[in-house]
């Protein structure tokens, strides 16, 4: 590796595990080594689960007259390595991409998937929802098939993975019988047959991190040796199943790429042979039918039926579980989005954007939760101000850098706010599609407004 690699990818991390945190000029010998890697002992994960609210759009609830309203609580298993093992991760999914990269390209394969990859240029789901809806335009008449993987990183089959793995890895990455080395299939059986603790045991027993910060230590445990102790007397919980690898670690994102091999390659093919497009990011896929083919031939509603069985099929092969109501079937003519089966007009939904037939906007719940956080925040300001009895305004800063046009500056906001997220998709909609109708702005065109409003009063470039 060399040192742009260390520097780009190589940061120590400042949080709490069971070993201390490290430098990677320090271990890179030792992360490097094969035959270190080989015998290596993984320390368990810390599990936590990640809790945000879903929204619904205004599309999907009878008689709704607000914008977007509260669905439910959703979670989502997060699981991170130890500082040691996180390096280890790192470095081998910077080679295994590497060689992901390689076999996408001569399996025709490279431009449909599109997460965790390295030789991309830096791209967003903006681009990727641009591209689909410039190319469904291009069409002018074309049958949709929209899908959602269900839990695709809990429900990876262990089996399927190691076989995707042997075939996308190198020669040099296998031994004489044509299996894994021993470092590989010590990095594969970590994260497979991975060990873990909840983080909500670890706080209880131990105490809870900000116990640890205050007290200046930047580990559970003084030392490894202090933390078998407490293995002997607390066992790990491990994975038994025959499925499911952890969200989270540095190496997860190849591996899932990885382990949908098959699925890509049969998906396009289906859209080579009917000169469509095909395209996944990490669980969300589309595949574009245009119903005119190149000779002229019309693909009947019968022929985009048995297309929609033979998805079914091929996702049932390679053990992958479709979420019902993610995956849905369209008809795109005239400028309009129509409902497959029901003939009712809709819209297309793909990552974060909503497109029509005309216009092209961003999901409802998006800014929705940009004003409900802004409202949220100047509450708890106000609340503060008057509970405190001080003379101007707490948390003035963070109000114009997340909810204000300041925020989209460099100098203020170095990384931008959704103002600025909402500004880049427009820009970027109209180079990729521009012969879509784009709205995007206008959702969130009385934002100084709606905030001046909340907060009883103007907004001044200074704070």
């Amino acid at each position: 590796m060399n040192n742009k690699h260390i520097e780009n990818h190589f940061i120590t991390k400042n949080y709490l595990h069971f070993d201390k945190r490290l430098h990677f000029k320090n271990i890179e010998t030792y992360v490097s080594n094969p035959q270190k890697i080989a015998l290596h002992s993984f320390l368990p994960f810390l599990k936590y689960e990640l809790s945000f609210t879903k929204f619904r759009d205004v599309s999907e609830i009878p008689d709704a007259t607000s914008e977007t309203q509260p669905q439910k609580k959703k979670t989502r298993k997060i699981m991170y390595a130890g500082h040691l093992d996180g390096y280890i991760y790192k470095y081998y999914s910077l080679i295994l991409n590497e060689e992901y990269n390689s076999w996408a390209q001569s399996n025709g394969i490279d431009n449909c998937s599109l997460a965790y990859r390295t030789n991309k240029p830096k791209q967003s789901n903006i681009d990727f929802a641009a591209k689909v809806i410039n190319t469904l335009v291009d069409y002018k008449q074309a049958y949709i098939l929209i899908g959602d993987f269900t839990n695709f990183f809990d429900k990876i089959d262990h089996s399927i993975l190691k076989e995707s793995l042997i075939e996308v890895i190198s020669n040099s990455k296998l031994d004489s019988n044509g299996k894994l080395t021993k470092d590989w299939y010590n990095i594969y059986r970590s994260v497979t047959k991975h060990g873990y603790y909840e983080k909500s045991f670890i706080n209880e027993v131990l105490g809870s991190d900000k116990d640890f910060r205050l007290a200046n230590k930047t580990r559970y445990f003084n030392t490894l040796s202090d933390f078998r102790d407490f293995q002997k007397e607390h066992r790990t919980q491990k994975n038994q199943q025959q499925y499911g690898i952890p969200q989270g670690t540095a190496i997860s994102g190849v591996f899932a790429n990885i382990y949908a091999i098959n699925f890509d390659m049969a998906l396009q093919k289906i859209a080579a042979n009917h000169n469509g497009f095909y395209q996944r990011y990490s669980d969300d896929f589309i595949l574009l039918i245009p119903q005119k083919s190149a000779n002229g031939v019309l693909v009947s509603s019968d022929s985009f039926k048995s297309i929609i069985d033979n998805v079914m099929n091929i996702t049932k092969k390679n053990s992958i579980d479709l979420e019902k109501s993610k995956t849905n079937y369209y008809k795109f003519s005239n400028n309009e989005i129509i409902h497959f089966d029901s003939g009712k007009k809709s819209h297309l939904d793909y990552l974060g954007f909503i497109f029509d037939g005309n216009n092209v906007n961003m999901r409802g719940k998006s800014p929705y939760k940009f004003y409900r956080k802004a409202y949220q925040l100047i509450d708890i300001a106000q609340n503060k101000k008057i509970n405190d009895g001080l003379n101007t305004l707490p948390y003035k800063r963070q109000i114009y850098s997340l909810y204000t046009d300041l925020g989209t500056h460099n100098s203020y906001s170095p990384y931008g706010n959704f103002i600025s997220y909402a500004k880049r998709a427009k820009k970027k909609f109209d180079e990729i599609s521009p012969k879509t109708n784009n709205l995007i702005l206008n959702q969130i065109k009385n934002r100084k407004k709606k905030i001046e409003k909340k907060l009883k009063m103007r907004l001044h470039t200074k704070v």
